[in-house]
């Protein structure tokens, strides 16, 4: 007699095992937390490059000037002035009604005004201070050349007050992108 084979497993836990095999598993590299933050990382860089590229900052002209007294011809057509000396090569950006920020000496506060007036070209102080109706006495480096512009205070500027202040002056000329003004990389 011959003897039958019996298999020592069920069918059905056999094809169970087979079933495991043949599906595919993935390696888990990362957790979902991980995944999420990576996520959030690069939303937050794509943010932060179309701020940069897209957003706009003031650009700024410094110079230096005087506050007129009331005497001067400048101020006949009311109101406080001051005069405001700039670098040659900045005379090209100056603009009638472009916004000034005008600060005194080194105290903080800071008054609003407007560019009045620009002298064509450049000019020397002494040929400047005179148009204007202003004599220093000898001025010094008579032949450096400057930009001059006459900036308008605001109506209410104690002008007699602060008559022949010096003045530290920001003219507001434009707008760059904030890439720009952070690399120095002109787009």
């Amino acid at each position: 007699m011959v003897a039958q084979r019996h298999a020592i497993f069920r069918e059905k836990a056999l094809k169970h095992y087979t079933q495991g095999r043949k599906k595919d598993v993935l390696p888990n590299f990362s957790s979902i937390s991980a995944a999420l933050f990576a996520w959030l990382l690069l939303v937050s860089l794509i943010a932060t490059g179309l701020v940069a590229w897209y957003g706009q900052v003031p650009i700024f002209l410094p110079g230096s000037g005087i506050v007129l007294g009331s005497g001067n011809k400048a101020t006949t057509a009311g109101g406080a002035s001051a005069l405001a000396f700039f670098a040659p090569e900045q005379a090209t950006q100056l603009r009638v009604g472009d916004t000034v920020q005008v600060q005194f000496g080194a105290s903080s506060s800071h008054v609003a005004g407007t560019v009045a007036q620009v002298m064509p070209g450049t000019t020397d102080l002494a040929t400047a201070l005179t148009h204007y109706g202003l004599n220093f006495g000898n001025t010094a480096s008579q032949s450096q050349q400057i930009a001059v512009a006459l900036i308008k205070l605001g109506a209410d500027f104690p002008a007699t007050s602060y008559a022949g202040s010096t003045v530290v002056v920001e003219v507001t000329v434009g707008t760059q992108s904030l890439f720009s003004a952070l690399t120095g990389i002109q787009l």
